[in-house]
């Protein structure tokens, strides 16, 4: 009798995007992963990344940028150095590495620029990050009141973060802080489709052994992941007819959105953007009560706001090229250039102060 006996090349069936026990694709498998609650999270990532970039406005900003375009590195790399380079002849919003040593507190002496792409293995990234690692720039921490010489125009950086420093002298970004909760946010949308799809919630339907849980839902092994892709039965080996893999009460769907709308004003309370609080009642709800929900934000604003300006006057007092910023109008809700209208109008580069210029003063506002 031949012997018949193999033992298969399971990664090449992997390669592949099959799964050799099923034979189908792994995207059908037990394992596979929550297409719906990806998207979503991308869909909230851009609403959290326009969120961020659009509360602040930038005027007479140099080194051919927008107002969003700055706050989009600060939304990605957390903090930056600012400094001209005398060869380009042009400023620049880097990122940066200690080069040196800190003073008493703490603070950095000096650094480097770093490529905004660090970690590159391109050729181009690998000129440009060889090109700044030669220069040492001077960190300067307070308005410059003396006399300026060419090595305070050349040889001096000032540093910029998104908030206010922790006990590192570096702070985490936005787009990696936000992140759990993106995550959680997006997890609500999957959960109330599912709620939506069952009206009993997760079950499961008897099989007769391991070799038939394949052929009921394989994509659904979990209960978490079932209520996630939106598939409300789970295979299980027993000799019961049914049997609830909850406790038999489900959420309503308005539930699942009353989550996703509280987890939302937390995002927008660690901005300082004004929202309806934590807690939001079903009920008619009264103004005074929508104002006691939502919190004091105004000082999370204002922290990005004076770390801002106090960054402007630095800049201003070295290089006098009088960059300035301001919270947005729509988010204050206040119509400061008095147009009539609560909103910031990009007229001929306005967001990099061509139109309308404002002179930062001594003290942040």
């Amino acid at each position: 009798m031949a012997n018949n006996a193999k033992l298969p090349d399971f990664s090449t069936f992997f390669q592949a995007g099959i799964d050799p026990k099923t034979g189908l694709p792994l995207k059908f498998g037990a394992g596979a992963k929550c297409v719906l609650k990806e998207d979503l999270k991308k869909f909230l990532r851009l609403i959290d990344e326009q969120d961020a970039v659009n509360r602040y406005v930038w005027y007479n900003l140099p080194a051919n940028i927008t107002s969003q375009e700055l706050e989009r590195m600060l939304y990605y790399k957390g903090q930056l150095c600012f400094f001209y380079d005398k060869d380009l002849e042009e400023f620049y919003f880097m990122p940066y590495a200690l080069d040196g040593t800190i003073d008493f507190y703490g603070r950095y002496n000096t650094v480097h620029p770093v490529p905004m792409t660090s970690g590159s293995d391109d050729k181009g990234n690998k000129a440009q990050a060889q090109y700044l690692a030669e220069k040492k720039l001077k960190c300067v921490y307070g308005i410059k009141m003396d006399e300026l010489n060419s090595e305070d125009i050349t040889g001096s950086t000032v540093l910029l973060h998104d908030y206010t420093k922790q006990l590192s002298q570096t702070i985490l970004p936005r787009a990696s802080v936000n992140d759990p909760l993106i995550d959680v946010m997006a997890e609500c949308i999957p959960f109330m489709r599912t709620a939506l799809i069952s009206s009993t919630g997760i079950n499961g339907i008897r099989v007769q052994d391991a070799d038939q849980q394949a052929n009921v839902a394989d994509a659904a092994r979990s209960v978490e992941n079932a209520a996630l892709t939106g598939k409300p039965w789970v295979p299980i080996v027993g000799n019961i007819e049914f049997q609830e893999l909850t406790n038999g009460q489900l959420g309503k769907a308005e539930e699942y959105m009353l989550a996703m709308q509280s987890l939302d004003n937390l995002r927008l309370s660690g901005y300082g953007i004004d929202n309806g609080g934590l807690f939001e009642k079903k009920a008619h709800e009264l103004q005074s009560e929508a104002d006691l929900n939502g919190g004091p934000v105004g000082l999370v604003l204002q922290d990005g706001l004076s770390i801002r300006q106090n960054f402007c006057n630095i800049v201003n007092s070295i290089w006098g090229i009088g960059i300035w910023c301001e919270p947005a109008e729509n988010v204050i809700g206040a119509d400061k250039d008095g147009d009539g209208l609560v909103y910031d109008r990009n007229i001929e580069g306005q967001s990099s102060g061509v139109e309308n210029t404002v002179d930062g003063g001594q003290e942040n506002e």
